[in-house]
């Protein structure tokens, strides 16, 4: 049978989530995780076929939960839960970006969602993951604060510093600020890395709006799931 994970930090909310969702039991089972941690500990332990994630979450976060999965089990589709972002950064964000759900948040409708999903899983299994342009969506969306590390076999590695879902620096190789980013983001990296911090002690040398940067990467279309 499917199994369907679910990360989740508050308590009432995860209950209320696993309750409603096991009376599709009879076609797919749910197992909870309280946080990033138990989702991962989860996926290193038994087979997952769709994850369900917050994003906000003690420990390790969803968005760092979404880099474990992109690395190690490309292949998952994932949705996310949020009561977070702002209505113009959503407005921003590509329709496939991932599948949303904002909090609160019909679990029928959910439920109905991760049916379709697993129904046409064998059919579109996803070969590279999600692709960096989405996760720094999710960042700006959750006004995160972090610093993003990507690198390949065959890439130079390079970072990009968050203050509050605003791109401030980045680097790579001989390249800094604008010109690194648009680097980054036309290059395919391998792996992902992301370390919240309280504060980026950096400059801001990117002026442009992110979502400026990724229209000028991928143009008019949507980035998919190229990573």
């Amino acid at each position: 049978m499917n199994q369907v994970l679910v990360a989740e930090d508050h308590p009432d909310q995860l209950r209320r989530i696993v309750h409603l969702l096991r009376s599709y039991e009879d076609r797919f089972g749910v197992l909870p995780a309280r946080n990033g941690r138990e989702a991962i500990q989860s996926l290193k332990t038994q087979p997952i076929d769709l994850v369900v994630t917050d994003i906000q979450m003690p420990e390790i976060d969803g968005i760092i939960l979404l880099a474990y999965i992109h690395t190690y089990h490309p292949e998952l589709p994932c949705f996310v839960t949020t009561a977070y972002g702002t209505s113009r950064l959503r407005a921003k964000l590509p329709e496939d970006i991932l599948r949303f759900f904002h909090k609160p948040f019909d679990v029928d409708d959910l439920a109905r969602a991760i049916l379709t999903a697993l129904e046409e899983r064998p059919n579109h299994v996803r070969q590279r993951g999600i692709s960096l342009a989405k996760f720094l969506h999710l960042i700006a969306m959750e006004q995160g604060t972090c610093q993003v590390d990507v690198e390949s076999h065959d890439k130079e590695a390079g970072s990009l510093y968050f203050e509050n879902g605003v791109l401030l620096h980045a680097h790579t190789g001989d390249l800094s600020g604008e010109s690194a980013a648009l680097a980054i983001l036309s290059s395919p990296y391998s792996r992902y890395s992301i370390q919240p911090s309280q504060e980026v002690r950096k400059s801001r040398t990117v002026k442009a709006d992110l979502s400026e940067l990724i229209r000028n990467v991928y143009g008019a279309s949507s980035p998919g799931d190229t990573a």
